[in-house]
């Protein structure tokens, strides 16, 4: 199957944000979370993360304004989100360009990494209500350049650029009994034709925090690192086709192979953590290559962390991401380590 997606229509975009209306609240990393410990409702780091991220580290608890402290949630609609509307035919003149092919052994994702829905405006604008954060957080590197020390004056001085998009995962992927660690900023590519990235972020070179507690978002729950988008937390909103009931199809595909669902299980409820496993996922019935069958999969849902915890199939990163994107900074090995260490993780 190829798919290849251009500039979606208006009608389309009322269609697709009114798949599903943001819950008024999402739960909060709990205080003190060690990133290096695979459990429910937590992530599960690499070694290779501790160049960037300290091995003592735990999980920060945010003081912004959407963030109720009385019960450590995200109060959505508080959230002072990144505005303006912005497509992918206005960056790059082919719209969202995205095409997953398939052969006996492995699934490819090839493409421009702009999404099929809408963005907010990146660079963030002076004078909007997410700049005050976003002018608050630091730029890092601009890949673009290749000139070390040409940095970003902030986080609000990121934009967006179309960029090589390459991943291979297994089309058959094989369940671990033990939880596999990441070792990427990317964890999972969305069928919108954008990926996901690990649900961490740092407000300096100590302090780390889940990303929607200190940084607000876009309409569907995104925004740029290293001028490339990605999506976070509640990154369900703007999927179409959802349905209502049942359980939810499918949205992506995680870097070990195995499915990412929507939020809804069989009885057409939200899944919650305790239904689901240290990586966010579990065992159970879902179409899958067409066909309704038992197999591990990964939900989105409103807890932390949101998408994926860990991994329950083994992943090669340099043949899941590519070169180009694994040396980009999206994943997190030896050669990038050095790259990626003076820049925010968002």
């Amino acid at each position: 199957m190829k798919i290849k997606r251009i500039v979606i229509t208006a009608l389309v975009l009322v269609a697709t944000l009114a798949q599903a209306a943001a819950p008024d609240t999402l739960g909060n990393s709990t205080a003190n979370l060690s990133p290096y410990k695979a459990q429910q409702g937590g992530l599960y780091l690499g070694s290779l993360f501790k160049l960037v991220v300290g091995k003592d580290t735990v999980l920060q608890s945010s003081t912004a304004s959407w963030v109720d402290q009385s019960n450590n949630t995200i109060v959505t609609g508080k959230m002072p989100y990144v505005s303006g509307t912005v497509y992918a035919k206005d960056i790059d003149p082919d719209g969202s360009v995205f095409a997953v092919t398939t052969d006996k052994h492995y699934r490819y994702f090839n493409g421009n990494g702009l999404p099929s829905t809408p963005m907010g405006e990146f660079p963030v604008q002076a004078g909007t209500p997410a700049y005050t954060y976003y002018s608050a957080a630091p730029g890092g590197h601009d890949p673009r350049t290749g000139i070390p020390g040409s940095d970003y004056s902030s986080a609000a001085a990121i934009g967006v650029s179309p960029y090589h998009l390459e991943i291979q995962v297994p089309k058959n992927p094989q369940y671990s009994k033990t939880p596999n660690p990441i070792n990427s900023l990317v964890t999972g590519v969305a069928l919108t034709g954008t990926v996901w990235h690990i649900e961490l972020a740092n407000a300096s070179s100590s302090n780390w925090y889940n990303p929607i507690s200190i940084l607000p978002l876009d309409q569907c729950w995104g925004h740029p690192y290293s001028q490339q988008y990605h999506i976070h937390g509640y990154s369900w909103k703007c999927f179409p086709d959802q349905g209502t009931e049942g359980h939810s199809p499918l949205f992506g595909y995680a870097l070990d192979g195995f499915g990412i669902y929507g939020p809804r299980g069989d009885d057409s409820k939200e899944v919650t953590n305790k239904q689901l496993d240290e990586c966010h996922g579990h065992v159970g019935k879902v179409m899958w290559d067409g066909m309704p069958r038992e197999i591990y999969h990964y939900h989105l849902n409103s807890e932390f962390p949101y998408s994926i915890g860990c991994f329950r199939g083994r992943v090669n990163y340099i043949q899941a991401l590519g070169k180009t994107t694994a040396h980009s900074g999206h994943g997190i090995t030896p050669k990038s380590a050095n790259a990626v260490s003076n820049r925010p993780f968002k």
